[in-house]
Parts: structure tokens; C-alpha cells; sequence
């Protein structure tokens, strides 16, 4: 999990996660075609069920691909990914013999931010993802308009893109309301009662920041400020119009998520979603839940030897005892939701729901757990995450386990059956004197073995930082001389397939690799601690159209999936 530019992940170590019960569908798949994909002639299998049936099948053994929705690239976006993507992202990761796509939370954000996690709302999809083709009332001179004001940037500027989507958006709006066919109207309908529990507040809420010019919800008018009945009903028959427009904008987002996530299941690929530890401060559903956090306090890290004062996120601490008394209904909501548009859900920050790390408003004065007793936070957490599974139903759900980890955690995850993640760098002996690196091939079975994550350097770049005697290590312990030259600062293509040959190889049923340690780029999606210009911009360098035109991505394409073959993946 990562607050605004401020979370730093550092390796410790990792407890074996034992499995729970998986959820085999042996009917999943039946009945073979053949596509073309990336110019190469791929057997994929069509699913009969429908896309939440998906899931039985995500602790087989597996092969993904992590890759924020923003970094898509196709021939006809706005500088940033769209949801309709996702669609040939999945052709991309079948020709490399993926079935998993990962993504980052794909959380609405507030103008001019860019991480995913700090959003504006935990509920509504970005309407930034929304794909403009398609939309009533929307014809190709007004997309062309929207892209000329989004500007030249790759990404443009956020703010810029902003306006453009919006007026893109509220343009089909206005069309709907006064031309929508009355199908269409009773399908908003059937949307909005649906989803009422959250998108009567998130649509208020958008509203009420744009009266007000996005200022703070706590200088709003008396009653709104504080959520009461009595001021929100005025408000919302006041701008009835604007509310009405941001639910039919989140009517159409959920829509194309919807018809995108069933091409998907057609083709067999699992999507896997990230939930965000928390909402920000200002947030829609912070506004509207109040009572469920400490508003007087903010989540951060304890000291480590990264911070020796700890780090602040910027998050609103959780009231633990409040949410308690209500059934924890802010988070049952939360993963119902996501279940909608996932076939598997990694938990962020999972240690937080045990002992959640807070400070007040003294900046200097240390902080503390809550709870803060180590039998509360095992009953805190176990409580949490079995509501989880419980709503998750066939989604199945994973902890990212990263960081400081106290060992009932490790305890409590395998007596849940949750799978934790094996980071390779980091999976070592601690206890020994040399601390070798353990083969991938004895990762626990039902654990996530990966590279990396969008907070750490990629595989090349940690190779070429690391110190000499970690890299003969690594070398030694993985058994991978006359692979890799320990002593080459530069993870050529030879070497870098060595080592993926040993995650992919690993007793893990799912591995989940970051697309630039696929391809052994550089460029990273994020760099903890730090506010910047690149961070959560990235992009990939090619069109989805077309990922095979060029040579050396064709080989590096059938060169994969041929890995994930060998490795029984694909």
C-alpha cells in the first residue's frame, strides 16, 4: 500500500502461507478455439460461466502480468489508459501465455492527483478511464476537441485531462437526459438502486466539491460539513442535475468495466483488482462515515531503519471501535463492490487491519499502534479478514504481506488460508550467516511469486544496485552459474530470462510478474518517498494494437510464453 509518495517496502522475513481450500471448477473451461494474437497463433479456451465464476480457477497453476490501467497504451486513447483496453491487454497477455492481468487500484482521484492511492472515492471508477467511443451523444469532432484540449502530453497534463473527460462526459449526459431511449433510462435506474449505498453520497459529493470549488468538505456549509439528513436533502434537490450527471457517468464506467470484464472471461483471463487500505481525508466516503474514523489522527509506518521517526500517509486513521460496532459495514460494502469487477482482490496494507500505525496532530511526537495490545490486534484482524472472505465469495482474495510483518500475522494468514506474496529478492534466510536466497522452487504452493511490486526498483535496476556479494549469492543460492555473471553490473536478456526461468518455476501456484521486468526496463511506476513528475505515469511504449511489429518484442513475446509453458503456466 502506498499513501502519497510516502511508503517504503523493505524486505523482511517471510513466513511460508499455507493454503486454504480451492475453489475447482472443473467445468470452467470447455471447448477449445484458436485466435491470432500479437502474429502469433494462440489455443485459448472459452469460458462457460460467466465472468464472476472466473475466479474458481486463479489458484491453478498460473502465469499474470501487473500492470497499472493508466500505463495501457492503445491507438486512439487520451494519454492514458481506458477501460476498453483491458481487451486487447488480454490478447497481449494470452500471446505471452498470461491468464492474469493485476492491476492497480482503479479508484477516482481528485484533479491533479495521480496516485491511486490516495482517492477520492474507494466506490467510483475513475471516470478518466472511461472510453469515449461509444458514448451517446458523442461523435468523432467532439473526441477530436476533448484530445486537443487534453493536449500534446503522453501523459498530458492531469488537469488538463481532467476538463476534457469531464466536458466529454457531461456531453453525453446532456444528450441522455433529453434523447436517452427508455431502455437506457431504466438500466440507469436499475443502477442507481442498486448501488445506492455508495453512489447516493459519492454523486452529492461530486457535486457539492464542484459548488464549492473543491474546497476541503470540512469548510462547507453548517450541516453539510457534518452529513445531516436534513442539509443533504436540500442539497441534493438544489443540484439535482449535477447528481443526476455524476451517477449516469458512474453508469457508464461500471457498464463498459462490465462488457469488457465478460470479453475476458470469453477469452479465459482473470482480472485482478487492488483495495486500497483507505479512502483519503477527503474523500466522499470519509465525508459520509465520519464516525468510522479518528479525523484527529492520520496512518503512517512506525520507526525503522529507513525513518527513524516514522512515516506519515496522509490517510485518515480508522476507528477501529466504531467500525466494530457497525458490523465493519464500511468494508463489507467495500469488498461486495469489488467482487463486481474481480476475479481476484489483493488486500493492501493487510497488516493495518490488525495494528494500524497512527499520529496526531504534533508532528513531533511519536506515534502509536491501535490497538495496541497484540491479543486485540490478532482478534481485530482475524475478525476483519474472515468479513472479507465472507463477502468475497468466489473472489479470491490475496494479502500483500510486505514490510514489517509481526509473526502472529504470519500465523493468523495460514490459519485463514490466505496467500501471501514471495517477493524474490527478498525471500531469503535470514538466520543464516551468508542469508542465501531461497529457490523459488520451495515457495509455499499457494503464495503469489513475483519480482517485484509498482513501489520497488525493477528486476534490472535492483541487479545493478545490489552489492557484489548479493549477487554471487543470489547466483549461488538459485543455482544459476554459467547463467548469470555475478559480477556484470548489466542483467543482459540471457541473464534476466535465467532468472525468470526460476520464479516461473516456482512452487507458487500464481506468479504475477511486472510488465518491465518482462521486457527489462528501467522506467518504474513509483519511487516511495518521493514527489515527482514520473511517478504513477508510466506508460508502455507500444500500442496494444500491435505489440508484435516490432522484431525484438515479437521474440521477447513467443520467448515468455514459451517459459510459461515449460513451467506448466500456460
Amino acid at each position: 500500500m502506498l499513501a502519497p509518495a510516502s511508503r517504503n517496502l523493505t524486505p523482511r522475513r517471510m513466513a511460508m502461507v499455507s493454503p486454504r481450500a480451492v475453489r475447482y471448477d472443473p467445468g470452467y473451461h470447455t471447448g477449445p478455439r484458436e485466435m491470432a494474437v500479437a502474429g502469433v497463433r494462440v489455443r485459448v479456451r472459452r469460458a462457460a460461466h460467466a465472468p464472476t465464476a472466473a475466479a474458481s480457477a486463479m489458484l491453478r497453476r498460473t502465469a499474470g502480468v501487473l500492470i497499472p490501467l493508466f500505463s495501457l497504451r492503445t491507438r486512439d486513447d487520451f494519454g492514458r489508459g481506458e477501460i476498453r483496453a483491458l481487451v486487447p491487454m488480454a490478447d497481449f497477455a494470452i500471446a505471452m501465455g498470461h491468464r492474469v492481468i493485476q492491476l492497480l487500484p482503479v479508484d477516482e482521484t481528485a484533479p491533479g492527483e495521480t496516485s491511486p492511492y490516495s482517492a477520492m472515492s474507494v466506490m467510483a471508477i475513475d471516470p478518466l478511464y472511461v472510453s469515449a467511443r461509444g458514448l451517446a451523444g458523442v461523435g468523432p469532432a467532439a473526441i477530436e476537441r476533448a484530445r486537443a484540449q487534453a493536449g500534446p502530453g503522453d501523459p498530458p497534463d492531469p488537469i488538463r485531462l481532467h476538463a476534457a473527460m469531464r466536458e466529454l462526459l457531461h456531453t453525453s449526459y446532456r444528450y441522455f437526459r433529453t434523447r436517452g431511449p427508455a431502455a437506457e433510462r431504466d438500466a440507469l435506474a436499475v443502477f442507481v438502486r442498486d448501488n445506492h449505498e455508495w453512489l447516493a453520497d459519492y454523486a452529492l459529493f461530486r457535486a457539492l466539491k464542484d459548488k464549492f470549488q473543491w474546497t476541503p468538505w470540512g469548510s462547507w456549509p453548517d450541516g453539510l460539513d457534518s452529513h445531516e439528513p436534513a442539509a443533504l436533502a436540500a442539497a441534493a434537490r438544489g443540484l439535482a442535475d449535477e447528481v443526476a450527471t455524476w451517477s449516469y457517468v458512474q453508469f457508464i464506467a461500471h457498464r463498459q468495466w462490465r462488457e469488457v470484464r465478460a470479453q475476458l472471461a470469453d477469452r479465459g483471463v482473470l482480472l485482478g483488482g487492488d483495495l486500497a487500505f483507505s479512502p483519503g481525508c477527503e474523500s466522499a466516503e470519509v465525508w459520509s462515515h465520519q464516525a468510522m474514523f479518528d479525523l484527529g489522527r492520520s496512518v503512517g509506518a512506525p520507526p525503522d531503519a529507513f525513518s527513524a521517526t516514522g512515516q506519515r500517509w496522509g490517510l485518515p486513521m480508522p476507528n477501529w471501535e466504531r467500525m466494530r460496532a457497525s458490523g465493519f459495514a464500511l468494508i463489507r460494502m467495500r469488498i461486495r463492490h469489488a467482487r463486481a469487477l474481480y476475479d481476484l482482490l489483493r488486500i493492501d496494507h493487510l497488516v493495518g487491519l490488525f495494528r494500524t500505525y497512527g499520529f496526531g496532530a504534533d508532528r513531533d511526537a511519536p506515534g502509536a499502534f491501535d490497538p495496541a495490545a497484540e491479543r486485540d490486534q490478532l482478534a481485530q484482524g482475524e475478525e476483519i479478514l474472515r468479513i472479507a472472505q465472507g463477502e468475497a465469495a468466489a473472489m479470491e482474495l490475496i494479502a500483500e504481506d510486505l514490510g514489517v510483518i509481526p509473526p502472529f500475522v504470519r500465523r493468523s494468514l495460514k490459519t485463514l488460508g490466505l496467500p501471501g506474496y514471495k517477493v524474490m529478492r527478498w525471500e531469503r534466510k535470514w538466520d543464516e550467516p551468508r542469508q542465501p536466497f531461497i529457490d523459488p522452487v520451495n515457495y509455499a504452493e499457494f503464495s503469489v511469486a513475483t519480482t517485484g511490486t509498482h513501489d520497488t526498483e525493477t528486476l534490472c535496476e535492483w541487479w545493478r544496485e545490489a552489492h557484489r556479494d548479493e549477487r554471487l549469492e543470489f547466483v549461488r543460492s538459485l543455482r544459476l552459474e554459467g547463467k548469470i555473471d555475478p559480477l556484470a553490473a548489466v542483467l543482459d536478456h540471457g541473464a534476466r530470462d535465467a532468472a525468470l526461468d526460476s520464479l516461473y518455476g516456482a512452487g507458487s501456484r500464481l506468479t504475477i510478474v511486472p510488465v518491465q521486468d518482462i521486457f527489462g526496463w528501467d522506467a518504474r511506476i513509483n519511487t516511495p518517498g518521493t514527489v515527482n513528475d514520473t511517478n504513477w505515469k508510466w506508460r508502455l511504449p507500444f500500442s496494444l494494437e500491435c505489440p508484435a511489429d516490432d522484431a525484438g518484442r515479437a521474440a521477447r513475446i513467443a520467448a515468455i510464453r514459451a517459459l510459461a509453458i515449460r513451467h506448466r503456466r500456460f
